[in-house]
C-alpha cells in the first residue's frame, strides 16, 4: 500500500512501521500455521501480540503526549545499542548497528516517570492503557513462554517418556486464528486513528482499514 504521503513525522513513522511490520509477522503466522506448524510460530505472534499492545498504548494515550512517548522509545533504544556495543566491544566482536545513525536523531523524551517507564516496560504500558488490553496482554505472555530458550520449552519438545526421550512440540496458541484476526483489525483501525489525530487526511489515514476490510 501506498503511504508515501503520510508525512514522516516520528510519530507517523512509528505508527507506519509498526503496522507494516505487525502484518509481515502476520504473514508469516498465517503460513505456519496452514501448514500445520503454528506451535513455531510463537516468536512471530509474540512480535505480533506486541506491536498491537504498542500501538493501543500510543493511540489510547493524549495526542500532545505521543511526541514524547516515541521519542522516549528512540531514546531507550540508543541506550540499549550502546550497552549493546560496549558488550560487542568487550568480547571483540564487530557490530553491524552504527550508532552515528541514532545520534542523528533530533528527539525529545519526556520527563514524565510514568511515561517513560511505559516507554521502556511492555507492561507498565499495558497497565497505563485505559483500554482493556488484557486478553492480547495474556496471549503475549503464553507465546513469551514458547519464544525463548526456557526450560517449559525444552521440555514440550524433548518430554520424558518413561525411561526414553520424548517428542512433542509446544501448545499453538490461538490455533483457530481467530484472535490473531481480530487484533489484525485493530491494528489497522488504530493506526489510521493516530494517523489521523497527527493530521494526516482522512481517507489516507483509513487506507489501510479501507484495504483490510475489502478482502473477503
Amino acid at each position: 500500500m501506498d503511504l508515501t504521503a503520510v508525512p514522516p513525522s516520528h510519530v507517523n513513522q512509528f505508527v507506519v512501521g509498526w503496522m507494516r511490520a505487525a502484518f509481515e509477522q502476520s504473514r508469516i503466522i498465517a503460513n505456519l500455521a496452514t501448514y500445520g506448524h503454528g506451535y513455531a510460530a510463537a516468536p512471530n505472534r509474540r512480535a505480533f501480540w506486541e506491536l498491537a499492545l504498542r500501538l493501543l498504548w500510543l493511540g489510547n494515550m493524549p495526542q500532545d503526549q505521543r511526541d514524547p512517548a516515541v521519542d522516549t522509545m528512540l531514546a531507550h533504544s540508543r541506550a540499549t545499542e550502546s550497552t549493546t556495543d560496549t558488550h560487542m566491544r568487550d568480547m571483540d566482536l564487530d557490530y553491524l548497528v552504527g550508532l552515528g545513525s541514532l545520534d542523528e536523531f533530533e528527539h525529545h523524551p519526556t520527563s514524565d516517570p510514568k511515561l517513560r517507564e511505559q516507554a521502556k516496560n511492555l507492561t507498565a504500558a499495558v497497565q497505563g492503557t485505559e483500554l482493556n488490553t488484557g486478553v492480547v496482554y495474556r496471549l503475549w505472555r503464553e507465546d513469551s513462554t514458547w519464544a525463548h530458550a526456557t526450560g517449559y520449552l525444552a521440555g514440550m519438545y524433548a518430554p520424558e517418556n518413561g525411561t526414553l526421550m520424548g517428542e512433542g512440540t509446544p501448545p499453538s496458541i490461538d490455533h483457530d486464528l481467530e484472535a490473531h484476526r481480530l487484533t489484525t483489525a485493530v491494528i489497522v483501525v488504530t493506526a489510521g486513528f493516530i494517523l489521523n489525530g497527527e493530521g494526516v487526511p482522512s481517507d489516507l489515514a483509513t487506507a489501510p482499514s479501507v484495504a483490510y476490510f475489502s478482502v473477503k
